[in-house]
């Protein structure tokens, strides 16, 4: 996730905007720049990397200016360089923004633009707010009215920041969707992203809402909406530690990462449906190329291998392929069965995972087509591979994976839906066709907020169950891949034993281990198969075992449950991932009643980068 900072004030903007910066580095990003006005004109200094390469091309010597703003870009549209560093300026030189979001309709605005002779220098949708604001302000000399007629064209998500010579000693902010605050303080005023930017200099800030348009000097700020009307906004005491305030007031990164599940789906889907028809970007393959892959070899580690688990059953249903999910590390040992007709999806959260990136090798040595679903941009995975979807669910800081689960699962629904509507694929075989799948994924970001609602309860559950020593997951189809992922993570950050079993093995030997004290986690939000896992339950019940169920909403729960967790309902293939948002809850929520290192768990790292 970008980070945006400013200051309006007295001398020294750009070192404290860039301090400010730097309390934001957590966040992650792969390129910077700074604004500043200079001689008549904004000038921008920007760069790849991080901050201290931005300080070499400064050569150490910061002008004393009295307004500046500074960015950090997570790269999205175009590579992570010094030309796709924020902030943009305009033609003239004489204004530059800094922008958080996605403007979805940037192509026809880029065009629209160019028709009218304003040139482009960068790949990154941004850029077309300074040249559209450049546009209006030759219809009025009011900067502020400027932004507001610009941001009326945008579709999509922002939080800006602009400078200009129009508007001397002073920004303009605005947002929507994305965050932003400012800074209070006496004869000065900065701007940010996030509260830890701003904490070392104010407590009191302003938290900006959606269509929230800001005019800020070091004295005043005019706050007004997007149509021009005056707003008022009251400040906010800030009580919080620099140390929890990095965390957005959460205890540990994972919490906070599973509350924004709901942004991190939404932002996977975001410019990628168009009148229910999925519209994916870097993959250049056609119609026909689709219609010549005769297998699929979904390769990915850990929880990623989970999520390639759902699209191996997703795939064959939609498309009516034969797939297979290979953990990456087994793929290239097993002289594995692919040519030109086999597509192999990779599926990896930092893109760097060693045994992934050594299996796609394999696979483009043998003629497959490679094709990555990644969240890094510019990672190995994304540059070598033949195509890539990037999950776009910004950076995820705590090792144990949350919301890039979600993003992955999202992800592989928009691939197979788009493969589908490509080949003119019939209906799934349980009848799910490809519009109402994707009428259910616009739904999934408010179902998945709902299920957060419940945390109260989960918590509860997870102080009950948090002395237990083992836990098994049990899920039959669709639940079966969601019972994966859910025992790794009760396993990786708790260090409890726990496993998962597609539920009619329970019978094949895990039986064994069913005694008081044991707890058994039974997902039933499958309709085809819940019948079977009922059955599977009561023989857990019948052996003393403490039974938990993830069911539907609605639906009678059978087998004499000890506890129940109900959740929305949806398509079947959509189940896992509004089904692991209280697991991950629980999961959580028992490691912390331990005393676990959550966001670090021991023995893992978030990039496994060797074999």
């Amino acid at each position: 996730m970008c980070g945006i900072t400013g200051f309006v004030g007295s001398d020294g903007a750009i070192q404290i905007a860039l301090e400010s910066l730097k309390r934001l580095e957590y966040r992650g990003y792969d390129s910077v720049g700074v604004a500043y006005p200079q001689n008549n004109h904004i000038a921008v200094v920007r760069s790849a990397g991080k901050i201290n390469r931005l300080l070499d091309r400064l050569d150490g010597e910061v002008p004393d200016v009295a307004v500046a703003i500074a960015h950090t870009r997570w790269a999205t549209h175009g590579q992570p360089t010094e030309a796709n560093a924020h902030p943009h300026r305009d033609c003239s030189g004489e204004l530059a923004v800094a922008h958080n979001g996605i403007i979805e309709n940037y192509d026809p605005l880029r065009d629209e633009l160019q028709r009218m002779g304003h040139r482009f220098s960068s790949e990154t949708d941004t850029e077309v707010l300074p040249h559209l604001i450049e546009h209006y302000l030759s219809k009025t000399s009011d900067l502020v009215e400027a932004v507001r007629l610009s941001l009326r064209r945008v579709e999509g998500s922002y939080a800006i920041a602009v400078v200009s010579t129009r508007y001397p000693g002073g920004v303009i902010v605005a947002r929507k969707d994305s965050p932003l605050v400012i800074g209070l303080a006496e004869g000065s005023k900065l701007i940010a992203s996030d509260i830890p930017a701003v904490l070392p200099y104010v407590k009191d800030v302003l938290i900006l809402e959606d269509g929230d348009v800001a005019a800020i000097t070091p004295e005043t700020v005019t706050l007004s909406d997007i149509s021009g009307k005056a707003v008022h906004r009251s400040p906010t005491r800030v009580g919080w530690r620099i140390e929890e305030a990095e965390k957005g007031g959460y205890s540990h990164y994972m919490l906070k990462e599973i509350h924004e599940e709901p942004a991190a789906v939404r932002n996977a889907l975001r410019g990628r449906i168009y009148n229910d028809r999925i519209k994916l970007e870097g993959i250049p393959i056609t119609p026909a190329e689709w219609r010549r892959f005769e297998r699929v070899e979904i390769v990915a580690c850990g929880t990623a291998y989970h999520a390639g688990l759902l699209g191996k059953r997703l795939i064959e249903q939609l498309i009516r392929v034969p797939t297979e999910a290979v953990v990456a590390s087994e793929f290239r040992y097993s002289d594995p069965l692919v040519d030109e007709k086999t597509l192999v999806l990779l599926i990896s959260q930092s893109g760097e995972t060693a045994d992934t990136l050594a299996a796609m090798r394999e696979a483009k040595q043998r003629g497959a087509y490679t094709l990555a679903i990644v969240n890094v941009m510019g990672s190995t995975l994304a540059r070598e591979a033949g195509g890539v979807i990037y999950t776009q669910a910004g950076p995820e800081i705590g090792v144990a994976s949350t919301k890039a689960y979600l993003a992955q699962l999202v992800v592989i629904h928009l691939l197979a839906i788009h493969w589908a509507q490509q080949i003119g694929a019939p209906s799934m075989g349980d009848g799910a066709s490809c519009s109402v799948l994707v009428n259910e994924l616009k739904r999934l970001p408010e179902l998945v907020a709902g299920v957060l609602q419940g945390e109260p309860c989960i918590k509860s559950l997870a102080d009950r169950l948090a002395d237990r020593s083992c836990f098994i997951y049990l899920g039959r189809g669709y639940d079966f891949a969601a019972a994966m992922e859910a025992a790794l993570k009760l396993k990786e950050i708790s260090y409890i034993h726990a496993e998962a079993y597609a539920a009619g093995e329970m019978k094949h030997g895990p039986l064994a281990l069913i005694e008081p004290g044991v707890v058994v986690i039974g997902l039933a939000t499958q309709p085809l198969t819940n019948a079977k896992l009922w059955s599977n339950l009561k023989e857990v019940k019948a052996r003393n075992g403490t039974v938990v169920v993830v069911h539907t909403e609605g639906e009678a729960v059978q087998g004499g449950s000890d506890y129940q967790i109900p959740i929305p309902s949806a398509s079947p293939s959509l189940m896992p991932a509004i089904a692991m948002v209280p697991l991950q809850l629980l999961a959580y929520h028992i490691a912390n009643a331990r005393g676990c290192q959550i966001d670090q768990p021991r023995n893992l790292a978030k990039s496994v980068t060797v074999e």
